[in-house]
């Protein structure tokens, strides 16, 4: 016991000097390296988004081989945290789940040469770096596990050799745990994760307001490694907070854990069989959206695939469930210099079956006030109540409507290289640079 006793202070000593540098070389990680608190384990380290999971024998051998080999496996459980992997899986069977986030989150990693990491990058992962590019696969999540259903059985066990660093059986432990609870401990366990997401984000937040700083204060000199970090960022993320200004307020069948009392509620519990004081509000005051039009243009650039990419991106968005209420409406419009196409979509599979078929119709001249025309028709007529904006995705170039509509109206451009043309003063414009990953 003494042995055991002796090994895991080592372990903690080790962890502690790992922190110290990685925070000396990435200042920026301050938020985040406070978040998750360190639980020893018997299986493999890993993280719940709420702790760091540590084996005693895996933290010693990755010091031997050198401290910067325990840095990066630290800096790899941040990462999960920071994009919120254990929260996001979707539709995705675990195994492919798990390993596009770590495969993603090595990526990132690479990309960020910190001093003493592996560089140059072994060829074990640029193998599989160069393989993605050539077939034209983006380094983030989503677009990683589609890539990954398509693997062989032999070639997932090879990708999960290379690039699994950590255990994630911790991600459903909670889920499991959460299963035998009673109804109270069940509402307490909802509310604990949602306060760990909203500090993940938090933290996010922060390392970006940190870079923009650091930039404004020094230039944005380029060899500063605290320039290169955190998270070459996810678009899907940057992407999303940029579709929450759609969104509008409406209540939705949902437990209000903001407006739940639990002391008259726990002392009701103990002190009457059949009686409590208060019960959470079945309906909440939510902000998401609700009805959207997605209009895009179907000349120059803008190709099948490089469509099917932004749709694809865009739905990663909409399914998950804090950002979209349940009676959703997504208008999707293609037009080139006329209206080719008007498609309404309510639900995952009609969005599915669209994208599996869809066709880019047109390949025509630009002109984006046909879809202006038509919303604002729709509008008049009551098709439309709620929208809040449009997103219209193009290369820039065409002609424009000269008045503001009554709506929020947003382009989103493919990447800077290819944009044409500057959208007017009363739109909002994103570049996605969804060819920057390549």
């Amino acid at each position: 016991m003494k042995g055991e006793e002796q090994k895991r202070q080592l372990a903690l000593e080790a962890l502690r000097l790992a922190r110290f540098d990685l925070l000396k070389k990435l200042p920026v990680l301050g938020a985040a390296v406070a978040v998750p608190v360190l639980q020893w384990t018997e299986g493999r380290s890993g993280t719940d988004a709420k702790m760091l999971y540590w084996n005693v024998e895996e933290v010693l051998t990755w010091f031997m081989k050198g401290i910067s080999v325990l840095e990066r496996r630290y800096l790899h459980l941040l990462f999960h945290g920071m994009y919120l992997h254990r929260f996001r899986q979707g539709r995705y069977p675990k195994r492919i789940w798990w390993l596009a986030c770590d495969l993603m989150t090595e990526y990132r990693i690479d990309r960020m040469h910190v001093p003493g990491f592996d560089w140059p990058i072994p060829g074990s992962r640029n193998h599989y770096y160069r393989k993605l590019r050539e077939e034209q696969v983006h380094f983030y999540e989503g677009e990683l596990a589609l890539w990954l259903e398509g693997c062989r059985q032999e070639e997932l066990q090879e990708i999960e050799r290379v690039f699994c660093a950590d255990g994630h059986g911790y991600w459903e432990m909670e889920e499991k745990e959460t299963g035998r609870c009673d109804r109270e401990q069940r509402l307490q366990k909802v509310q604990q994760m949602s306060q760990t997401i909203h500090r993940w984000r938090t933290v996010f937040e922060q390392v970006e307001l940190w870079q923009e700083e650091h930039k404004r204060q020094a230039g944005g000199s380029a060899g500063h490694q605290t320039e290169q970090i955190v998270l070459q960022k996810e678009r899907g993320y940057d992407y999303r907070q940029f579709l929450k200004q759609f969104a509008v307020d409406q209540e939705e069948l949902s437990l209000d854990m903001d407006s739940f009392d639990y002391i008259p509620y726990d002392y009701s519990r103990r002190m009457y069989e059949n009686l409590v004081f208060l019960e959470p509000l079945e309906y909440k005051e939510l902000h998401k959206l609700q009805e959207f039009v997605i209009a895009i243009d179907t000349s120059g650039s803008c190709s099948g695939e490089v469509v099917r990419r932004f749709l694809t991106e865009t739905w990663e968005i909409f399914q998950e469930k804090e950002n979209f209420f349940k009676d959703m409406r997504i208008h999707l419009i293609q037009c080139d210099c006329m209206v080719q196409e008007h498609v309404c979509v309510t639900c995952e599979e009609e969005w599915q079956e669209y994208l599996s078929h869809m066709t880019v119709k047109g390949h025509g001249d630009t002109d984006f006030t046909p879809v202006f025309r038509l919303v604002d028709q729709m509008v008049e007529t009551g098709e439309l109540t709620q929208l809040k904006g449009l997103l219209y995705f193009t290369d820039g170039d065409g002609i424009y409507p000269e008045k503001k509509p009554t709506y929020d109206t947003a382009f989103v451009f493919l990447n800077e290289e290819l944009r044409k043309g500057s959208a007017p003063s009363w739109a909002q414009t994103l570049t996605l640079e969804m060819g920057d990953e390549r």
